[in-house]
């Protein structure tokens, strides 16, 4: 066998990074090739390893092997090869999760969506499946507002939505690896072995505007479809009349405690900006203000990240798009590179596309808008591919792990079980040297309407700092990991 090259160096991600190339060679579907290469490649990425593509006609030996037992020549290191799985990367025929079959790892079962004859988890395939998003480009249901649900995924169907299984199946390979003679090191995050990547959607500048004023007012004055009885609403109008009347704004207040907590642990985050209303979900707000320009210009002074929020049918209008790039430009004094969608949305191919014409390197819009977890099955940044256009794109994912308002609203948990839910995912995140982004809206103690949300955001800021992760921003904390910075 080849021997592989690696450069010096043992603290992989610190500075810049130590890298190693290992010779390999694809024998697949001309249709699959592309896709099996991307995923080869996003799983070695994480310990600095750079696939060296051996192609068929040169004849020659490589490191390691994926494609059909009987091809193997003499000295390669096989990979487990479902020969079914073709169809599934193809989007032809989805993996049916129940009865899948699981591999014990680090205490806990982890599903094996494709193995080979003899049950050996084919990774490869599995990592291919998940992170390309193929089974999100597959005409189905969605929801109200045209997302991909949880509860369609293979990963939801079977109940794993809250397991990394790509980050399992990449620590399988490297078991695998090692075994072989190779040395893999995981990068890390400057300091760091795990990161916590706080992140703000600002939603809304104002609580009391004009229209919730007089919701609210009419939903004192009449029985609502929630049917509270006379004293709960009573007791509600008094906590409102009390709230409009104080000094300041719930919203505007949690903003800047928002940015203070994170920097009283000196940390940074990263703060999404709506610049753009364009329909009844969106919630117009200028960015000519004198207090948000104040916050953002000492959000920035101390290192924080300021990001697109674009409006909601930003997502598939470049127009759009174009023009809150622009106007967010204006205020942080530079261009975004950092995006997450309102409410969410994603549309296959054409978001992509749109963030990448636009010059956004990284986006945190994938994960489930109704329930923690890891949509595409890792906590570790990966460069999105484009299945239509059969390639990998230039701009990065920081996959979004759990939100707020999936926590509270739609899995109706208690804070105690919000924080315990949310640390599990930490866990997980910290198993893998990974990365926890975590998304919370500026409605952190108000306690009218989000009781307990602002205590779940310090225990989470704590837990990981207690822990060792390294707390940045989006764009921070990327560009540690690959060595792109000292800072």
């Amino acid at each position: 066998m080849a021997p592989v090259n690696h450069s010096q160096g043992e603290n992989v991600g610190e500075s810049s990074p130590s890298r190693a190339s290992i010779r390999i060679r694809v024998k697949v579907a001309d249709a699959c090739r592309n896709r099996v290469r991307y995923a080869l490649r996003a799983l070695l990425e994480p310990v600095a390893i750079e696939p060296e593509w051996v192609e068929e006609s040169e004849g020659e030996n490589a490191n390691l092997y994926y494609g059909p037992p009987e091809d193997r020549l003499e000295g390669e290191l096989q990979l487990a090869y479902d020969v079914s799985a073709p169809g599934a990367l193809l989007g032809v025929e989805l993996p049916e999760p129940q009865g899948l079959p699981t591999r014990r790892w680090e205490g806990e079962a982890w599903p094996v969506l494709f193995s080979d004859v003899n049950g050996n988890p084919d990774v490869v395939a599995g990592a291919c499946f998940l992170l390309t998003g193929v089974q999100e480009t597959i005409a189905g249901p969605r929801d109200q507002h045209g997302r991909f649900r949880a509860e369609d995924s293979v990963q939801g169907r079977g109940g794993f939505a809250d397991l990394p299984v790509v980050d399992a199946y990449r620590a399988w390979l490297v078991e695998s690896l090692r075994r072989a003679g190779f040395s893999p090191r995981l990068r890390h995050w400057g300091a760091g072995s795990w990161a916590l990547c706080p992140t703000f959607d600002v939603d809304y500048l104002r609580k009391w505007r004009p229209g919730m004023v007089y919701r609210e007012t009419v939903r004192n004055l009449m029985l609502d479809d929630r049917g509270e009885e006379l004293p709960d609403r009573i007791a509600r109008f008094r906590e409102f009349v009390s709230d409009v009347l104080s000094p300041g704004d719930a919203y505007r207040s949690a903003l800047t405690r928002m940015i203070d907590e994170v920097r009283a642990r000196h940390a940074t985050a990263t703060v999404f900006l709506k610049a753009g209303a364009h329909g009844p979900f969106d919630v117009k707000y200028s960015l000519g203000g004198k207090w948000i320009r104040r916050v953002v210009g000492e959000a920035v002074e101390h290192g924080f990240e300021i990001g697109l929020h674009p409006s909601y049918h930003a997502s598939t209008h470049g127009r759009y798009l174009a023009e809150e790039i622009e106007e967010l430009r204006e205020l942080a004094g530079r261009r975004p590179t950092t995006v997450r969608q309102h409410y969410l949305r994603y549309e296959i191919p054409t978001t992509l596309r749109l963030h990448e014409v636009s010059g956004f390197t990284i986006d945190s819009t994938l994960g489930f808008s109704t329930q923690e977890g890891f949509r595409r099955g890792t906590c570790l940044p990966f460069r999105l591919f484009d299945s239509e256009n059969d390639r990998e794109t230039g701009v990065w994912e920081m996959p979004l792990a759990a939100m707020d308002g999936a926590l509270f609203n739609r899995r109706d948990y208690s804070v105690s079980e919000a924080v315990g839910a949310t640390r599990r995912l930490l866990d997980r995140c910290r198993l893998f040297g990974g990365c926890a982004v975590v998304l919370w809206h500026n409605v952190l103690w108000d306690e009218m309407d989000a009781p307990g949300w602002g205590r779940h955001f310090l225990e989470i800021l704590d837990y990981a700092s207690s822990n060792g992760a390294l707390m940045a921003s989006l764009g921070s904390a990327l560009a540690l990991w690959r060595g792109d910075s000292k800072s």
